[in-house]
Parts: structure tokens; sequence; C-alpha cells
């Protein structure tokens, strides 16, 4: 009788842990256009600063064009890529990039979370980000999520109807190249020219920010 209570246990302990294994499977679900995103073609550079290069690749999925940033750094490769991941610290890792509010919904693991973000650039409305983040070596993904409940909004924020990217370090020699990768919808009224403006100068900065964190830690 025992046994068989043991085995009766076992088996809904199994079918608990696949149902959960594939409801974080569908929740980390990549959109149709993440490969194009990923891809290396059709990008057009719009602008080089003595650092840093910004490109621009429109995908059908959102209004605004994907954005593409690189920059070459002399700093290790992990911690750039552990900076870019402390989602708790990011208004201290990246002071310039207006965010006001961070945080964690849910820790799974040391590589992957669901968190938020609320970004507040001047002249526009307040946008909460809402998704999910992976980490892949020296690879972050992240993913907008619809499954967080509108109780985590109280303010009613705008929250964007696209939002998903990722970082990249790669050693180049005894160097480091980050790339990051964003496709974004704000929603609301935004004109595009607004748009491209903050990309031009938010980009960059985003870079130089991530380096000066990584490199006093």
């Amino acid at each position: 009788m025992k046994k068989n209570i043991h085995v009766i246990s076992r088996i809904f302990f199994l079918l608990f842990y696949f149902s959960c294994s594939n409801l974080f499977a569908y929740d980390h679900q990549y959109p149709e256009s993440w490969d194009e995103l990923q891809s290396n073609d059709g990008w057009v550079m719009i602008k080089e600063t003595d650092r840093v290069k910004i490109f621009s690749k429109q995908l059908d999925v959102s209004p605004l064009p994907a954005s593409r940033a690189e920059m070459i750094s002399n700093v290790k490769m992990d911690r750039l890529v552990d900076a870019a991941w402390l989602i708790e610290k990011s208004m201290e890792v990246f002071p310039n990039a207006y965010i006001t509010n961070t945080g964690i919904y849910h820790q799974r693991g040391d590589t992957s979370y669901t968190a938020y973000q609320v970004i507040d650039i001047p002249f526009m409305a307040p946008r909460l980000y809402q998704f999910n983040s992976i980490r892949h070596g020296n690879n972050i993904h992240w993913v907008k999520t619809d499954t967080i409940n509108a109780s985590y909004n109280p303010d009613e924020l705008l929250l964007p109807p696209v939002n998903f990217g990722s970082w990249e370090v790669v050693r180049i020699e005894n160097q480091s190249k980050i790339t990051y990768r964003l496709c974004t919808d704000l929603g609301g009224n935004v004109p595009l020219w607004i748009v491209n403006q903050a990309n031009q100068y938010n980009l960059p900065q985003l870079l130089i920010d991530l380096e000066a964190y990584a490199q006093k830690k």
C-alpha cells in the first residue's frame, strides 16, 4: 500500500513539474521577429561616435525601427554581462536611461526572472515595461510578457505592446565587444523623429554607462 502511495505521489509530482515547465517555456517564447532582430543582415548605420556605432532596421512587428548598438571595451566580459543582468540596480547601472522604478516579480534560479521597469522620458508619458529575462552565458535575452496581473500596475501606466531585445558580449582578441539590440513599440502617439533623436543620444550613453559601472565593480 505504501509503495502504491509513493508511486502515485511521484506521478503527481512529475505531472506538476512538467506542467510548470511547459508554463514557463510558453511564457518565454520568442516573438516571430526574434531571429530577424538577431541577424546581422539588413542593418543601416545611422550614427558613429568615437566608440559606439548605432544601426537601424525596420521589422514588421513594430512601426518603430529596431536598433542595434556596438562598442569595444577593455572591461572583462563577465563583468559587463553581470552588470547588465542586475535589473534591480538598473537605475545605478544606467543613470541616464530615465528609469524611475525597477524590480523583479519572480526569480527563477540564477538565469531567469520576470521583471519590470518604469521609464519616464521627458515630454512623454511614463511607460511600464514588463518582461522575462533569460541569461545564456554571455548573452541576455528579454521578451515582453503578458502574464502579469493588473494589480502590478496600480497607476495604470502605458504598457508598450512590443518590447524584446538582447545584450551580447563576445571576446575580440584581448577586448570585449558589446552588442545591444532592441525592438519596441512605445504605444501612444510618439513622433518618429523624437524616437530617432532619443536613440541616437541614449543608445551610445547606455553602453558607456554599462561599461563605467562594470569597470568600478
